[in-house]
Parts: structure tokens; C-alpha cells; sequence
């Protein structure tokens, strides 16, 4: 029995005198004024009189039809890759139209939209978040189709404690160079971390050596001269907080790049540091449990070029070259010295590709790379951290 049936059945038994208002307004939980006009709407109307006067109306509340069809259009021509939530937030900042997450998805659910279901991983426990803002951060590289045709790979820093991504670089693929460029932006923007949380990748962490404690690569060479310890995780869910900011911007900043017509590694990174970023930060980034942060600040004489580069030694030849990575280097004469011939010299070859030479106690010795020479046999290799010169 609908409850249209019950009511009428009430509503007639107080019209036959079965049954009194007061007892059929108890019966149907309502007023004894209603009962009254319900009863008068039977007289007129009959049976019809029992139902409510707003059914099959339009709700007052109820977006017009026009808004709707507009949304659904939007959303199938331009916004077709974003999410439920996600489109609710670029509908309200690009259109000026304000629809809630659930309504979106009653509007176009029906039609297939959105119907990437996320497979639900084996329960892990969480593992706390760092106290404070810099003492820990993430660096990974991402490799998706962010932009255009092709894969690349965004490299990311993100600090543990607020969750807020720092810094951010597309490029063709993760390389030592990339991750010393994002850390040189955090590093001059932020300060120095306490902890690096890293994966095990070769740029790290020497993966393929014989001895039982193998040589420190230039990152961590790097991170030593800085003070900064570094974590390498055995599984991507040990890093699992990093590893699903890297699943939230494959959603979100994909669907964002297409949408701004984004397809140069310059353009893309502008976009991600100047733009989505800082709106990451809003919505997703949490206060540290601490207020004060753990950044420490880089002393006045640090300069991160000659740390964060790629550094090795090398013996002068007779004629005051040297061969590294396949380069010849001619070295000129100084004031306080006019040959370096057969003496040890560090070679840095900073980030923008230029090449400094340093010789302890005479400084930097000027010099400039051989056009098309190569020198064989003058080994090279990465300058252990242990014997890094104060002059550096």
C-alpha cells in the first residue's frame, strides 16, 4: 500500500464519520488543520485531492535547464578528463558557473562520465607526518603523458609535513641535472631540508657495485656537503604520501594542461609553478603540527653552484689540459702560478654546462673547453664527499 492508497483510506474513513480528525491526524502524523484541507480537496477533486500540491513540479531550488544542458556540453567537449571535484572547481573558475560535486555527478553519471573507478589498494598503516614544515621532503620523478603525444617526466619536491608541493620540472626524462635544479629552486626559495626521502634510483644511489660499500654518487656527494641526510625507500608504498600527490597531478594538472593548450616543457613548468601549485597548496596543503619549521637557512658564502654540479678529479697533462667526461679543458697560467702540470685538480661542471676548474690552495684557474678535442686516458670520477676542499 503507497502511501497515496493509506492516506486516501484515512482521509475517506473521517469523511464517513469512521473516524475522527483528530485521530486520523495522529494516524497520518500531520495536523488537524491539514487533515481539513485534505479533506476539502477530496470533496472537490477525489482521490487526486491526497497528493501534494508541489508533486511533479519543478523544485524552486532547481537549476534551470538551460545551466544544465550548458554543463553537460562543457563537460563532454572540454572537460571530459576531470574529475567529479575537479570539475566542480574549474566550472566555477573558468565558467562562472557554481554546481555542486554531487549534482554533477547525478547530471552526468548517467551519460558514462567519470566512470574511471580507482582500484582500492591492500590496507597499509599511515606512517606520521613529519613534525615540521622542511625538516623532510620528497623528490620523484613521475614519467605520463602530461602534455602532447609524448611521455615525459615531471620532478617534483614536496614537503612531508603540510603535503604542499615546493617545486616542480617537466623534462624528457629523470636525470641527476633535474633533481639538482629542482633542489637548487628549493633550496634558494625554502632553505635547506633536514631529510631527503628518496626511492632507489641510479641518480641516488649506486645500484651495481662490487665492493661492499660502494662509491657515493654526485647526489649524494651533494647532500653531504649540504647536511642533508637522505632515506631511500625499499617500495613505492613506503613513500606512499609522496607517490599519491604524483596520482593526484596525473589527474588534475593533465586535464589542466590540455585545457590551457600547454605543450612546451618552458610553458608547462611556468604553469605548474606559478599557477596550479599555489592552488594545490590552498586546497589540499594541511598545517604542520609544529608552526616552526625546520628550514635551515644557506650561509652567506655557500654557493650552491659548485655543490649541486657535477664534480670529479683530474690529473693536468704537460701541456696544462685536461680530459673529463670526454672534454678537453685547456688551463691557463694564474697569478701566483704558471704551470699546473701534472698536479690534481677538481673539475665542476655546473648545471648551465660551463666548467670550473680548482686547484687547493690556488682558487679557481681560468680555463675554457677544446672545440672538438678529446684527450683519452686521463681518468676521471666522481670526487668523494669525505675530500671536498674548504675552497670549494
Amino acid at each position: 500500500m503507497t502511501e497515496e492508497v493509506r492516506r486516501y483510506g484515512v482521509i475517506t474513513a473521517v469523511l464517513d464519520g469512521r473516524m475522527k480528525s483528530i485521530e486520523a491526524a495522529a494516524a497520518l502524523g500531520i495536523s488537524v488543520r491539514q487533515i481539513k484541507r485534505i479533506k476539502k480537496r477530496v470533496r472537490k477533486e477525489g482521490p487526486s485531492g491526497v497528493r501534494h500540491g508541489n508533486r511533479d513540479r519543478p523544485s524552486c531550488r532547481a537549476f534551470p535547464i538551460e545551466i544544465k544542458e550548458r554543463v553537460i556540453a562543457l563537460a563532454n567537449e572540454q572537460y571530459f578528463d576531470f574529475n567529479f571535484s575537479h570539475l566542480s572547481e574549474m566550472l566555477s573558475e573558468q565558467e562562472g558557473i557554481k554546481v555542486s560535486r554531487e549534482t554533477l555527478r547525478q547530471w552526468l553519471r548517467p551519460s558514462g562520465f567519470g566512470s574511471k573507478v580507482r582500484r582500492q589498494r591492500r590496507h597499509r598503516k599511515r606512517r606520521k607526518r613529519s613534525e615540521k614544515e622542511g625538516q623532510m621532503l620528497f623528490l620523484d620523478g613521475s614519467p605520463h603523458q602530461w602534455f602532447g603525444d609524448e611521455k615525459s617526466t615531471l620532478l617534483l619536491a614536496t614537503d612531508d609535513s603540510t603535503g604542499k608541493p615546493l617545486y616542480g620540472l617537466f623534462q624528457k626524462q629523470e636525470d641527476l641535472d633535474g633533481c639538482f635544479l629542482v633542489s637548487k629552486e628549493v633550496f634558494t626559495r625554502f632553505g635547506r631540508p633536514s631529510v631527503y626521502y628518496l626511492d632507489r634510483a641510479s641518480q641516488f644511489r649506486t645500484t651495481r657495485h662490487k665492493s661492499d660499500v660502494p662509491p657515493p654518487t654526485q647526489f649524494q656527494r651533494a647532500m653531504s656537503e649540504l647536511g642533508i641526510r637522505l632515506i631511500f625507500a625499499h617500495s613505492a608504498q613506503a613513500r606512499g604520501r609522496g607517490e599519491r600527490i604524483n596520482r593526484t597531478f596525473q589527474d588534475r594538472l593533465v586535464a589542466e594542461l590540455r585545457f590551457k593548450k600547454m605543450t612546451t616543457y618552458e610553458k608547462a613548468t611556468g604553469y605548474l609553478n606559478k599557477t596550479f601549485i599555489p592552488k594545490y597548496c590552498r586546497l589540499f596543503g594541511v598545517a604542520p603540527e609544529d608552526p616552526e619549521p625546520a628550514w635551515r637557512v644557506l650561509p652567506a658564502d655557500m654557493d650552491l653552484r659548485n655543490i649541486l654540479c657535477r664534480r670529479y678529479e683530474a690529473r693536468v697533462n704537460y701541456d696544462n689540459t685536461i680530459s673529463v667526461e670526454g672534454q678537453a679543458i685547456q688551463l691557463f697560467p694564474t697569478k701566483t702560478r704558471l704551470s699546473f702540470a701534472r698536479a690534481s685538480v677538481v673539475v665542476n661542471r655546473w648545471l648551465e654546462g660551463t666548467w670550473h676548474v680548482f686547484h687547493y690552495p690556488t682558487g679557481e684557474i681560468p680555463c675554457m673547453p677544446i672545440p672538438g678535442r678529446v684527450r683519452p686516458g686521463s681518468y676521471s670520477h666522481p670526487r668523494p664527499a669525505s675530500q671536498a676542499r674548504a675552497s670549494l
